[in-house]
């Protein structure tokens, strides 16, 4: 955690009297940047998403919440869980209201950014081209009461809820909210991101969710598949080669649904993929990393592992580690991601996007090796998903039960601009998102530190810790070995004892 407040310290002489540094520095910092600093808007309400034009928002109320957004009424599920999608011309502030019976109505305004999108004027067309024909107009109509009742439907699935990746991998060549001027007369903005890809590509679900409509060949949209998530978020996959699956399909994320073509109408083989809640049309590319985000494979081996670094660092941090692995005989895949700008449930989508990719390059072996928040993103993602193969995790300090550091830190405005959104999840408190995530059912090892890298934190722990997470906070009760090493929290990748531990549970599923 090279970012975390006492880590600049690192190259102050060992002369320096922590105890009173601890008593005095801290106190003084924090009362300087909280008169400067007002607390960050992503703290209430409690959620995450995009809040801009073609956004959204995931949030949390209380059970049997009643909540309206902008004058409507918004579908809460039985744990107070919520989506708000946002239009595409949507700006300035937006009322969102909760009310829980017995307790007084909370009340919100989200401000919601505007965009610019781009505009194309196209003059002289063959109008055939503009307009369809008007013995087409039947079917056209007839085709488009069947998509809205397919998007209308509802279905019992948390899909909406998992980290979203993509369903094909490759050049964009088109994008949300951008409009057309065709002959003067301006055509509805394209709805989804086009992934040119050629014909037969397979296309795989983003999320998990039930089909609600698979049709070979419709007029606009030709091979058209709609993946419903749930709370009537929906996926929309169009101008397909080959359907494979049918109306009432449960699929996973991951699995195969579909083949790139170009029908319909066309201009070239693409994947043109939509998202909607309910009548509100979301940009999808808001919900996936930018693909050229993801990280690349390296080395020789026929198993790949996935590093993710923590909270504050970036993949400079697990390269040495990354080095190691190759010389034992992996591939390695070294991600980087934002650890200070999103939140957990969106900054685990960088490792969802990570895996799946190295999947589907043919590797069917993918593990994992993450170093403190990196842990709790894989964590997140598999509460539903899997790993390829014969996958293994290998956790590195994690805060699995939460850091007394955030406990002590956390309400301050300055640690929150400095530290982000993640960091606040990873509190000790009962109710905190890290100590929430149900178990996961993969072979994972623990290592933790047991010496200090952050000497000006020790006060705030009791019993053994790395300077940053506690031992008894590192353990998962579902881990299938753990073991400690006499290193700091910020380096304990870079221990030699260390290194050979994480090859050796990756290759035997035990440690030595």
């Amino acid at each position: 955690m090279r970012a975390t407040l006492g880590n600049d310290l690192h190259q102050v002489p060992m002369r320096i009297d922590w105890r009173s540094l601890r008593r005095s520095l801290l106190p003084l910092i924090a009362a300087a940047l909280c008169c400067l600093l007002t607390r960050p808007a992503w703290a209430l309400p409690e959620g995450y998403g995009v809040l801009q034009g073609g956004g959204y928002f995931v949030g949390r109320a209380e059970p049997e919440s009643h909540i309206r957004f902008a004058g409507q009424s918004v579908p809460v599920d039985a744990e107070g869980r919520f989506i708000l999608g946002f239009e595409r011309m949507m700006e300035g502030e937006y009322p969102l209201s909760v009310n829980v019976p017995g307790q007084a109505e909370q009340r919100f305004q989200l401000d919601i950014e505007g965009r610019d999108y781009r505009i194309q004027r196209v003059d002289g067309l063959d109008p055939s081209r503009v307009t369809p024909p008007e013995e087409q107009l039947a079917r056209i109509l007839a085709e488009a009461e069947r998509v809205k009742a397919a998007r209308a439907r509802r279905v019992d699935s948390e899909g909406w809820l998992e980290p979203f990746v993509w369903p094909a991998y490759g050049r964009i060549s088109g994008v949300y909210g951008s409009q057309r001027i065709l002959n003067g007369t301006p055509s509805a903005p394209h709805w989804g991101i086009d992934v040119a890809v050629p014909t037969g590509t397979p296309v795989y679900a983003p999320a998990s969710g039930v089909v609600t409509l698979a049709e070979p060949d419709l007029y606009f949209s030709g091979g058209t598949v709609l993946l419903n998530h749930g709370m009537g978020l929906t996926s929309s996959f169009l101008h397909l080669s080959g359907v494979h699956v049918s109306v009432g399909d449960q699929v996973e994320q991951g699995e195969l649904i579909a083949a790139v073509g170009t029908t319909g109408r066309s201009t070239g083989p693409h994947l043109d993929w939509r998202v909607s809640l309910a009548d509100v049309r979301i940009d999808a590319g808001l919900m996936v990393p930018e693909q050229e985000e993801l990280c690349t494979v390296e080395g020789e081996g026929d198993q790949v592992v996935v590093l993710v670094h923590g909270l504050g660092r970036t993949d400079r941090s697990m390269a040495r580690l990354a080095g190691a692995l190759q010389e034992a005989g992996f591939a390695t895949c070294n991600q980087e991601y934002p650890s200070r700008k999103e939140t957990v449930p969106e900054l685990s989508a960088y490792v969802a996007n990570a895996v799946e990719r190295v999947n589907r390059q043919g590797y069917d072996t993918v593990h994992l090796v993450t170093h403190s928040l990196g842990g709790i993103l894989a964590r997140y993602w598999l509460q539903r998903a899997d790993l390829p193969g014969q996958g293994r995790v290998v956790m590195l300090s994690p805060p699995n039960h939460g850091s007394e550091v955030i406990d002590a830190l956390g309400d301050q405005a300055w640690f929150q601009w400095i530290m982000g959104p993640a960091a606040l999840e990873l509190s000790t408190d009962d109710e905190a998102l890290v100590n929430q995530l149900d178990p996961i059912n993969v072979p994972v090892g623990v290592i933790t530190g047991t010496r200090s890298s952050d000497p000006w934190f020790n006060v705030l722990f009791q019993g053994d810790h790395d300077g940053k997470v506690s031992v008894a906070s590192a353990r998962l009760s579902e881990a299938d070995g753990f073991r400690l090493a006499e290193a700091g929290h910020t380096f304990i990748m870079n221990d030699e004892d260390v290194r050979f531990w994480v090859a050796f549970f990756l290759t035997n599923g035990f440690f030595p």
